[in-house]
């Protein structure tokens, strides 16, 4: 009901201000589209999450990588995080809001902190059983190890790399990308870069992707039979330039609305896929992401001291993930791809699996 809400707002201010867009977001339509009458031939109910891939193969082995959206998730392993601060992060305004509604409430700063930096609750490996194939990993050195971080650190790289690997192991018709990013630490070195390269090529080389190929130079059948099936991305050019086997930070596009407003969030949304169903051709070396999260502002943590507002991440995901159905369906009803890799938080508390396969029905039907 109250997605159903902010889509009709949100196409009132459509209209009202972006009069080009009416079109695109219809405020009724009594047809039902090929997307809603096929709604059962592809569902998350009878497909296993854990292999759709395989399950789909025979409708998507022709296609290159980048004409599928691939689920994925934001901040992807956060689903444990330990009281210690990531490297320095004083200066951020959210963290100082933490800090002050801490004092304000009396209670330890990681009680405040904890549940606006936890975007996911299952691991990676439960993520992928979940359908996920594109994974947000934040790396922080904390002078010994390389650990994964959202204002908190949480476990060691290693760990949640070898995880992905397992299940990569144990599903061998399965593609992945993995975006390694957000390189943190007090005084980061370049032997520290080379141990977390490193790290990887270890982990990942039989399967791994090189970037001396294009992600429309090979298809998805091509990719599983010959096992080179993992994407991976680490954003710092000068420590793989001489490592074809992982890809640089530029080949994800990113893009976010930086907003706590779903409204907010759909409209930018919008233009992030007008701008994308616009481009004469895509690019063959960059994927497109689309975030559908909202953001924590520093309001956003003043105002969980009052009733009724969101005192975590999770409860502000809710709120977004109510209306990704919606706004996937106004786009695919366009016959119109939504991006390449969709982001989410707490993936399992939505329906992104569902959006992804109703945007594969075209291939399908």
């Amino acid at each position: 009901m109250i997605a159903d809400l902010l889509i009709l707002i949100l196409s009132l201010l459509l209209i009202n201000n972006y009069p080009q867009y009416v079109s695109l977001y219809p405020l009724q339509d009594d047809n039902r589209t090929n997307i809603e009458q096929n709604h059962k031939l592809l569902s998350s109910a009878s497909i296993n999450t854990s292999i759709w891939m395989e399950e789909l193969l025979p409708y998507i082995s022709h296609l290159h990588l980048f004409n599928l959206t691939l689920p994925g998730t934001h901040d992807s392993a956060t689903f444990i995080l330990t009281s210690a601060l990531s490297p320095d992060p004083t200066g951020n305004p959210v963290f100082n809001a933490f800090i002050e509604v801490a004092e304000k409430l009396g209670i330890p700063l990681q009680d405040v902190i904890t549940p606006w930096a936890m975007a996911q609750n299952r691991s990676l490996y439960e993520q992928a059983q979940d359908g996920m194939r594109y994974f947000d990993i934040r790396a922080a050195y904390n002078g010994t190890d390389w650990c994964s971080y959202h204002f908190e650190l949480g476990l060691p790289i290693y760990t949640h790399l070898t995880a992905l690997n397992s299940f990569l192991l144990l599903h061998p018709n399965e593609i992945m990308v993995i975006e390694i990013s957000h390189l943190a630490s007090k005084n980061l070195t370049q032997t520290n870069l080379n141990l977390l390269r490193d790290m990887v090529i270890n982990i990942f080389n039989p399967v791994l992707y090189p970037r001396i190929h294009d992600f429309n130079a090979t298809t998805i059948g091509d990719m599983i039979t010959t096992n080179q099936r993992v994407i991976v991305t680490l954003s710092d050019d000068t420590t793989i330039m001489n490592y074809t086997q992982l890809w640089y930070g530029s080949s994800m596009i990113n893009s976010y609305a930086n907003s706590d407003s779903l409204p907010q969030m759909t409209l930018y949304n919008w233009q992030q896929v007008l701008q994308f169903n616009s481009l004469p051709s895509l690019p063959t070396s960059a994927l497109y992401k689309l975030s559908w999260t909202l953001t924590p502002q520093v309001s956003t943590i003043f105002d969980s001291l009052l009733p009724h507002k969101p005192k975590s991440l999770k409860s502000l995901a809710d709120i977004g993930n109510s209306g990704l159905t919606g706004f996937a369906s106004a786009v695919l009803n366009k016959k119109w791809k939504l991006c390449q890799l969709l982001l989410i938080d707490f993936q399992e508390r939505s329906q992104i699996m569902q959006v992804i396969f109703d945007s594969l029905l075209p291939t399908i039907l």
